[in-house]
């Protein structure tokens, strides 16, 4: 009888403990944010009648737009320009303030600019768009990722992309991100389906949009055949220019398989340098370590560490991946726990935590189960 009480008190203690953690690893809030999932009106079509005015400014913005979805650092920084200079003259386009907090979310990533003042100025713009008009397509799309990045709220995130689907069930990019969500809990029969039916209804560049970022899905199936099919067919697509991230995936799947070498040369192709993007970087990374050529590997760790210690753009995610593959864990929990305190969205990878093949030698370490309560998974 004691023992037995004993154990239930243990298992009391064990769960109040990780109660302590949920609620003491609770993000601040930015000024301004919901503290709860917004409840939100049906997303409203545009007026017939807009003033000529207006009409104007739509298409400044619709350009805009045209260029962040084929993002560098001559569109990004052009985005910026464009819209700052719009939102001064008419402070009452919500529209605007979307784009423009979308062009500033990108920034560090495409046109070198600090992380933290990136993510400051597109919080900003967000809030003040989503102030304007909360009812948006992107102001509900946008706060779906915000409430994945900040309060770990899954339910909420596809409580408001299922709204924006009422309204367009033919929304591409939504019901592709809806897909990404349904296949993150393990559901990925069901996902597929989805995301077949987003790219039957998308435009061109949206069907390219999807197509890029379908191995991804795939890889956290561990369906590594079809990652490599799908990044030969996008890499015949795009040839004779090369696309990195199809390489990149590919890279990923052969490492699975035990390619080490091979995934080593799709590496090298996806991010032909050290000053490339910083996933690649990280992904090179741990392509070097696992081919067994250790120095180069940290070579290009050391690269990353560098820009974090700077300020700039880099993928905490990767970089733990790469004291995974050198078998430093405490490393590896160490900057998973930073994507944590963080925040990731849809199109991030924290969101994969539990199918992402690459932490198989860590999943049975009491801290991956902490870390997957403190990130909501």
């Amino acid at each position: 009888m004691k023992t037995k009480v004993t154990k239930i008190i243990t298992t009391c203690i064990y769960v109040l403990l990780y109660v302590g953690l949920a609620f003491t690893q609770q993000k601040e809030l930015p000024p301004g944010f919901p503290v709860d999932c917004p409840t939100i009106n049906t997303v409203t079509k545009k007026e017939a009648n807009n003033p000529s005015t207006r009409i104007s400014s739509d298409l400044l913005v619709n350009k805009a737009a045209a260029m962040l979805n084929q993002p560098s650092k001559e569109t990004v920084l052009s985005a910026i320009d464009s819209l700052e200079k719009y939102v001064k003259i008419d402070s009452t386009n919500a529209e605007a303030f979307y784009q423009l907090s979308s062009a500033y979310s990108l920034a560090p990533r495409y046109a070198s600019m600090l992380k933290k003042t990136g993510e400051e100025k597109s919080m900003f713009y967000f809030l003040k768009a989503f102030s304007l008009n909360p009812n948006s397509v992107n102001g509900l799309r946008g706060m779906a990722n915000r409430m994945i990045e900040f309060k770990n709220d899954y339910a909420c995130a596809q409580k408001l992309l299922l709204q924006i689907l009422e309204s367009e069930p033919t929304n591409a990019r939504i019901l592709f991100e809806y897909a990404i969500l349904v296949a993150s809990q393990n559901r990925f029969n069901e996902a597929y389906q989805i995301r077949e039916a987003s790219l039957s209804s998308a435009d061109s560049l949206t069907k390219l949009f999807i197509h890029n970022n379908s191995s991804r899905m795939h890889y956290m199936a561990h369906d590594y055949d079809r990652v490599i099919e799908n990044s030969d067919s996008m890499i015949a697509f795009y040839y004779p220019k090369t696309r990195g991230i199809h390489h990149f995936y590919k890279a990923l799947a052969l490492a699975e398989q035990g390619k080490f070498e091979q995934a080593l040369a799709e590496s090298k192709i996806a991010t032909p340098s050290l000053e490339g993007d910083a996933g690649g970087v990280a992904n090179l990374a741990r392509a070097y370590i696992l081919a067994s050529d250790i120095d180069n590997g940290k070579l290009a760790l050391q690269e990353l560490l560098n820009r974090y210690k700077s300020g700039e753009h880099v993928v905490k995610y990767q970089i733990a991946t790469v004291y995974e593959a050198l078998g430093d864990f405490d490393n590896t929990f160490l900057w998973l726990n930073k994507v944590v305190d963080d925040g990731d969205g849809i199109h991030g990878w924290l969101i994969w935590l539990n199918q992402d093949p690459r932490w198989k030698r860590i999943r049975n370490d009491s801290r991956f189960n902490e870390l997957t309560l403190k990130a909501g998974l």
